[in-house]
């Protein structure tokens, strides 16, 4: 497994060895500081990992991609599930660089030491936005010829599943791909440890609170704010506990294997769902929708806190593509799993788990956002039986 010290990687590492398999994990240098940090993690999301490193069934090993996979000493390997991914999404001054380098080039190299040891069963996590700027119902297939991409992170994971794909139509060979949309922490107990996207928005709203409150005039503040899109779109943003689980359950079954898998959300938040969890969690009023092309560029002081940022923070506002999920659904039916509901419930325990943490930032350089003083309510988190996994 490549991207065990990933968020993604953390919570599939957990759920492969809670399910008994048996994991070989390659880390980059230094190996043991690298180790007690990943065991460390794997505790904190309900794993002590440790027996199953005296036991032989996890083994860590040092390498990096592209240019430095270990060989396997190991033993036999029965097949790759190929993690590693840089998140940049655009190339910073070098072309050669991130994400080109681990997204492409990573995927040459696994495919490479596939074929030096003999491994015919390859699993890839890519991502749902491979489709780029295509409409209409997404499919579970590849996407022939190449779409216009919006950054260059979708275009390297797009380069990344063609060399898969040829390297998958050799006989004996089965290519496995996942596809999730936006990641967000785990639906039962709001865990992260990435903070960009759906939390540097919320991050951004709490900073707008507290340079336009006023303490003298009630818990909600009015700011005029005008919010590019339209209140009907979603956002597709998905639990990271829903995502682990099914890459696990797929690739311990090899019945599943060879397909396309989107593991997206069914009934994505919709814009005004999120509007009203901002205005709620921080305790504002007074937003409003308007025509992206009438704000981008155009913003008050209040909005350019939002905003100027805006194709990096909301890259998907105005492209809100409906994902197909047959595939996936198959698996779900069978292993009579439900999807985890993003309600206002659970996005509001998204945010306290993110708020208790300073959005990630260090408070040694950041001001700490109290939702408590901001005005919110704080409530327990109900999820309606239904939600829950089973």
């Amino acid at each position: 497994m490549t991207g065990s010290t990933g968020f993604l990687g953390n919570f599939v590492l957990r759920d492969l060895l809670s399910r008994g398999r048996r994991v070989v994990a390659i880390l980059r240098s230094p190996l043991a500081e690298r180790r007690e940090r990943l065991l460390q993690v794997l505790n904190e999301i309900g794993l002590d990992a440790r027996p199953c490193l005296e036991s032989g069934r996890l083994v860590f090993v040092e390498g990096t991609l592209p240019d430095a996979l270990p060989e396997p000493a190991w033993g036999h390997t029965d097949d790759i599930l190929h993690n590693a991914a840089s998140l940049e999404l655009f190339v910073n001054g070098d072309p050669q660089g991130d994400p080109y380098r681990t997204n492409v080039e990573g995927a040459r190299a696994v495919t490479e030491w596939a074929d030096r040891h003999g491994v015919r069963d390859v699993l890839s996590v890519s991502t749902a936005y491979v489709c780029g700027w295509n409409d209409g119902a997404i499919a579970e297939v590849f996407h022939e010829p190449a779409p216009k991409f919006q950054t260059d992170y979708e275009k390297s994971k797009w380069l990344a599943e063609f060399m898969f794909r040829q390297w998958s139509r050799q006989p004996g060979r089965t290519l496995t791909i996942f596809r999730p949309s936006f990641l967000v922490g785990d639906s039962e107990t709001g865990y992260t440890t990435q903070f960009a996207g759906f939390y540097q928005l919320a991050r951004l709203v709490g900073v707008l609170k507290q340079q336009f409150h006023d303490p003298n005039n009630g818990q909600s503040t009015y700011i005029p704010l005008r919010i590019p899109g339209k209140p009907e779109d979603v956002q597709n943003v998905v639990p990271v506990d829903f995502v682990s689980r099914m890459i696990a359950e797929i690739t311990i079954r090899p019945q599943y294997h060879g397909r396309i898998y989107h593991l997206t959300n069914p009934r994505p938040p919709t814009n005004d769902l999120f509007k009203r969890c901002y205005e709620d969690y921080f305790g504002l009023h007074g937003g409003f929708f308007a025509p992206p092309d009438e704000v981008v560029g155009k913003c008050t002081s209040a909005e350019s806190l939002l905003w100027d940022q805006y194709n990096l923070l909301t890259p998907r506002v105005v492209h809100t593509p409906r994902f197909d999920t047959s595939n996936a659904q198959a698996v779900m039916r069978d292993l009579s799993m439900r999807f985890p509901v993003l309600d206002q419930e659970r996005i509001v325990m998204l945010f306290d788990w993110a708020a208790r943490r300073n959005w990630g930032r260090s408070s040694s350089n950041s001001r700490q956002i109290d939702p408590a003083r901001l005005g919110h309510p704080r409530r327990p988190h109900d999820v309606a039986s239904e939600d829950k996994k089973p």
